[in-house]
């Protein structure tokens, strides 16, 4: 599965019938089985930007090719939205509020139910998925209120699991988790990775994208302004902070290493980082 996006811009009203450019002129494509990270600046546009990647929004100009059918302002055939989204699953920040039924099971067949798979089946579905999202089974007949904020962000992920699409979209998963639940979730995205699906993060936390993804999209007053490996935008500290955001914290430091005379090579995380020092000294 492929998702190309052409030359897309969305506009909004602004008061006085004018229009901002919440994505201006944004193209890009995304390919099965990446490891995506989606940066930008408070307003940079990157939510906006993912909301049309399951046709949420329709772009005012441009258009999205998302396996093969075709996105844009005229599109409105709710049969093929209903395709897309069982491909494409977002999860938006702080999920867990999205939470609703009386038992976790019923939270999660919720969504599986109204895309035609009988209740059965759905149940089925129920008890492999939240398995997999790191729960014990006995979970399913408890209430999703009765867990903690880390449980009920993997009962949210279960219930876009359970629709089984092959790509899937978090804007901020670790918001408001501590660092123990950020990192669980984290290692469930990379598992899932493993197994094919294709992962998109949209984040503040630069140092959450330096280790765990590959590719890296970075957005700037609606404007794409870097698409590439991961390690190539990030360590460009300088641009980050002229783009208001906060670099990682482990390239950071790598760079003070090397302005010592240190010579450490590219790391993405702190292990390699470690061996890069270990090396030095020897």
């Amino acid at each position: 599965m492929k998702i190309i996006v052409k030359n897309i811009t969305k506009e909004f009203l602004s008061g006085m019938n004018s229009k901002m450019k919440a994505i201006d002129s944004v193209s890009t494509e995304f390919n099965q089985g990446e490891f995506i990270g989606v940066i930008g600046h408070t307003g940079s546009g990157k939510t906006t930007f993912i909301e049309h990647l399951n046709a949420l929004l329709i772009p005012s100009q441009g258009e999205l090719i998302i396996d093969g059918k075709v996105i844009k302002k005229s599109w409105r055939k709710i049969k093929k939205v209903e395709e897309i989204r069982k491909k494409i699953g977002i999860v938006f920040q702080f999920a867990e509020y999205q939470l609703f039924e009386e038992t976790i099971e019923k939270d999660i067949i919720f969504g599986p139910i109204t895309m035609g798979v009988t209740k059965e089946e759905a149940i089925e579905i129920a008890k492999e998925i939240i398995v997999e999202v790191g729960l014990p089974i006995e979970f399913l007949s408890k209430s999703p209120f009765e867990l903690s904020g880390g449980q009920k962000r993997r009962v949210a992920l279960a219930g876009i699991m359970a629709m089984k699409p092959d790509f899937l979209v978090f804007d901020e998963p670790t918001a408001g988790l501590d660092p123990a639940g950020a990192h669980d979730i984290l290692e469930l995205f990379k598992k899932m990775h493993k197994n094919g699906k294709t992962i998109i993060i949209v984040t503040h936390d630069l140092d959450n994208v330096l280790q765990y993804t590959d590719r890296t999209l970075m957005f700037c007053d609606g404007k794409l302004v870097k698409d590439g490996l991961t390690i190539d935008v990030l360590e460009d500290t300088e641009f980050l902070i002229e783009k208001l955001l906060e670099p990682p914290k482990l390239l950071s430091f790598a760079n003070e290493l090397k302005k010592l005379g240190m010579p450490i090579g590219r790391v993405k995380n702190i292990d390699q980082l470690a061996k890069e020092i270990n090396k030095y000294k020897k």
